[in-house]
């Protein structure tokens, strides 16, 4: 996606009073960083086991107990990251949004948004609380190999020089 269509979106984010606030403060910087760092790894942290039990492992553990404990932690990780993200951005949002691999990065975020949201369209995945969940399916294995790659993609071009 060219920049020029977002152009409007990253011109609003940069006016913002957040963007003033983390511009004038570097502990307003340091504390957006260390949000979204907490977030990223209540994600991340909360997806990994989720995943490798989607993967197969741990049987014992019922799946719809593993998903009831470790889903809602994943989606305050994820609001986290995201808001602290898009407060990061405002610093310098044309230069990072120009950066090709904050753009990948952005990709591969929404594919595995988009890969969570098929899941759970997924009728074995809605009725997880009926039945005897110590088992996986390959639609769920697949899932949760699709979300490993990419959580661990995005955490690697996080590290990127030019979006420190």
């Amino acid at each position: 996606m060219p920049i020029q269509s977002i152009a409007p979106f990253l011109e609003w984010l940069s006016v913002q009073p957040a963007a003033r606030m983390l511009a004038e403060s570097q502990a307003a910087q340091g504390v957006a960083l260390t949000l979204h760092l907490f977030g990223a790894m209540l994600l991340v942290g909360a997806l990994v086991p989720l995943n490798l039990r989607l993967l197969g492992l741990w049987k014992a553990a019922a799946l719809s107990d593993v998903r009831r404990v470790l889903s809602p932690i994943a989606f305050a990780g994820l609001i986290l990251a995201l808001f602290s993200g898009l407060a990061l951005l405002s610093l310098r949002p044309f230069a990072i949004a120009a950066v090709p691999a904050f753009q990948v990065k952005m990709l591969l975020i929404a594919l595995a948004g988009a890969n969570a949201v098929s899941l759970r369209l997924v009728p074995a995945w809605r009725l997880l609380d009926q039945v005897d969940s110590r088992g996986t399916i390959s639609r769920f294995r697949t899932a949760g190999l699709i979300s490993m790659i990419c959580w661990f993609a995005v955490l690697t071009l996080a590290r990127w020089p030019q979006l420190l």
